[in-house]
């Protein structure tokens, strides 16, 4: 039951056992017994309760049966369970389970002082069960009664035969009711009278230290404790959180040293993989974040018991990297499978929907991200998303709504008027969103990221531009260009900017230092396919195809389902003539992951053409015309597919349409086919 994946594939076994028992006796108490557990665990309570009561008459004040039996009767029955589990407890006063479940009946019912009677009664039934003696202590605490729970804490002290753990149980009863100084007492003599459990007296106190703010103290001592005891997960994953409690990225970056030796020296802890892993993200090495939560969540996998708090963080850290590259659908994966092991999770769900924009699918990231900020008001990243989405849906004033409450946060979050001068963008209001950062940057001269946003909106006003105002487009490429590379000077690594600044020397006719950008961007993160595409695709527009062709395999090989690497390699070897049968696997593979791209059916469309499938192709390129009927390529291929049909009139005629509305460097290879049709 503590592996619901694997208890779902014992239960036919399970179901299967119980039948032959019935079958041989149908009053046999285990098959009764069984076949009602059965049905409860299948939400059937009603039909659990007649054999539950029927193996209860065979064996009463069975402690393997009357818990089961209470909770079934507990959901409509709870009188009956209430007195069930009362007749129990006078025939055997030390079944624990009773207790529990009366006090936990008595505390939903806000029935106070039968709550505190049954642990009483436990207490005074069974004097020597630590249990029951911390069960009411605590419960004391809760209730601002310390003066009476010390007291019975502290006889645990004088029978130590009884209670061979107390200076354990006493001071970490002191640790919750925060009497840090009694409990480090307990601590400490423990150690000393017991030193078969020094090792564990000692992690008490490092938790101590850190409950007391303590941190210096705390790590130097799980220190100490995870160097003298190097295979001990408990010291090593004590020693690994501390390492990383302070969250800074300096820190971080300190602890890597520590956490790769305490991960050497246990390499199937999952913890330690995990603390790995967010360290390495803290510093921004995603690729080696990535292979110690995959491994985190590989180790964790295989325990008989696995921990959500293990997979579930597992899973975010890949999906946050994955979604980073652009990986949507590696992400969408990661998060999907830490959805199912725990349902609701704020972070799961967000990084699901990013991912869900990313893929385009944005009907169904909306209606998550609406319930996420309304769920968590405070979740700034869902606010921000949300924002976004509605930008792109075109819903401005509800996205000036997300933006302005980010910006207008306490303290505010610069992200949102980040976020409000992209809106001005999106409605064609370039000189004021370029303006907006401009300012932001004058008054923060020395954040690189403010610098980097400006560079950003300078390159969005300038491709809106492009075509109306070149001389001003290309004053602002320029522009963009030295912000980042002012930001690279401060931080060469950041793979975004490279790519970035790659992208805008390409549009400025700069193709080698945008070759160049785009290597810095491939080894600052190897593993990062949209640095490996845009080099790979202006080495096809440079006609360098073998490059091109090198550097999408390798795409390829990081993001099997990647659609823009499918689709250029497949046109790439159409256009070559080679590999057609793997051109067209590609393409449709590309078509399942863009179902909706023209560019992507048009590839597919020029495939079936190499491969003499005309009519598939002409179906394609029909539809493509049809439904964006200014792109020069879409013509061209329509009259290629139409004159290897025969159409030789048709073919003309799409070809001139194709010259009318071609740029100058495609009109050769258009008139060159016109030439051919004769």
């Amino acid at each position: 039951l503590s592996n619901p994946p694997r208890f779902k594939t014992l239960l036919p076994q399970i179901e299967d056992l119980k039948n032959k028992i019935t079958q041989k006796n149908p009053n046999s108490f285990e098959g009764l017994r069984l076949a009602g557990i059965l049905e409860l665990l299948n939400k059937n309570t009603d039909g659990a309760l007649a054999p539950f009561d029927k193996a209860n008459k065979i064996r009463p004040y069975s402690r393997e049966l009357v818990g089961w039996y209470a909770e079934a009767l507990g959901k409509d029955h709870a009188d009956q369970a209430e007195a069930l589990v009362r007749n129990m407890l006078a025939h055997d006063k030390t079944w624990g389970p009773g207790y529990d479940f009366l006090f936990l009946l008595y505390r939903k019912n806000g029935e106070a002082a039968k709550a505190a009677g049954v642990l009483r009664q436990r207490y005074e039934s069974d004097p020597k069960n630590p249990v029951a003696v911390i069960n009411l202590a605590n419960y004391l605490v809760t209730v601002n009664r310390y003066d009476e729970a010390e007291p019975i804490m502290r006889r645990m002290l004088d029978d130590k035969a009884a209670f061979p753990l107390g200076h354990q149980l006493v001071g970490e009863f002191y640790a919750r009711a925060k009497k840090y100084d009694k409990a480090m007492e307990q601590f400490q003599a423990g150690a000393s009278e017991d030193p078969k459990r020094a090792l564990t007296y000692n992690q008490r106190i490092v938790a101590l230290y850190a409950a007391m703010g303590k941190r210096d103290d705390a790590t130097k001592l799980a220190h100490s404790l995870a160097t003298k005891n190097p295979k001990d997960a408990t010291s090593n994953e004590m020693y690994a959180a501390l390492l990383l409690q302070s969250g800074s990225q300096a820190d971080a970056k300190k602890s890597i040293p520590e956490l790769t030796n305490l991960v050497k020296n246990s390499p199937n802890n999952p913890v330690l993989h995990l603390d790995l892993a967010r360290a390495y993200w803290a510093t921004n090495e995603g690729n080696k974040a990535l292979s110690e939560a995959i491994e985190a969540v590989q180790q964790e996998s295989k325990s008989r018991a696995p921990r959500a708090a293990v997979l579930v963080p597992g899973r975010v850290i890949s999906a946050r990297i994955y979604e980073s590259r652009g990986q949507h659908a590696q992400a969408l994966e990661q998060s999907d499978q830490a959805l199912k092991i725990q349902d609701g999770n704020p972070e799961a769900r967000l990084l699901r929907d990013q991912a869900l924009v990313g893929l385009n699918e944005l009907d169904q990231a909306r209606p998550d991200l609406e319930k996420l900020v309304q769920q968590y008001p405070g979740l700034t990243d869902a606010r921000l998303g949300l924002g976004s989405l509605y930008m792109q849906q075109r819903e401005y004033a509800k996205a000036g709504e997300q933006f302005s409450k980010v910006w207008t946060s306490s303290p505010p979050d610069v992200r949102g008027y980040l976020g409000l001068q992209e809106l001005k963008m999106a409605q064609g209001k370039a000189a004021e969103a370029v303006k907006g950062m401009q300012d932001l940057v004058d008054k923060n001269p020395s954040m690189a990221s403010f610098r980097f946003q400006l560079a950003n909106t300078q390159a969005v006003a300038g491709s809106v531009l492009q075509s109306t105002k070149p001389d001003q487009a290309k004053a602002l490429f320029e522009s963009a260009t030295e912000n980042y590379k002012q930001v690279l000077k401060t931080n060469g690594n950041t793979v975004d900017a490279w790519i970035r600044l790659g992208s805008l020397q390409r549009v400025l006719g700069q193709n080698d230092a945008a070759l160049s950008s785009f290597e810095h961007a491939m080894n600052a993160d190897p593993q990062n396919v949209g640095a490996i595409l845009n080099r790979g695709m202006l080495l096809d527009a440079m006609d360098r195809k073998k490059e091109a062709g090198d550097l999408y395999n390798r795409a390829l090989g990081i993001d099997p389902n990647n659609a823009l690497a499918l689709n250029n390699l497949a046109f790439l070897n159409a256009d070559r003539g080679t590999n057609l049968d793997q051109a067209m696997t590609f393409a449709e593979r590309a078509k399942k992951q863009a179902p909706k791209s023209v560019d992507v059916a048009d590839t597919l469309g020029y495939v079936y053409y190499r491969k003499n499938l005309n009519a598939a192709a002409l179906q394609i390129f029909k539809q493509n015309v049809e439904d964006q009927p200014q792109n020069p390529t879409f013509h061209l291929h329509l009259a290629m597919a139409l004159l290897k049909q025969g159409d030789r009139q048709g073919a003309r005629s799409e070809a001139q349409k194709a010259l009318k509305n071609a740029p100058p460097s495609q009109q050769p290879q258009i008139e060159s086919f016109v030439n051919q049709i004769g």
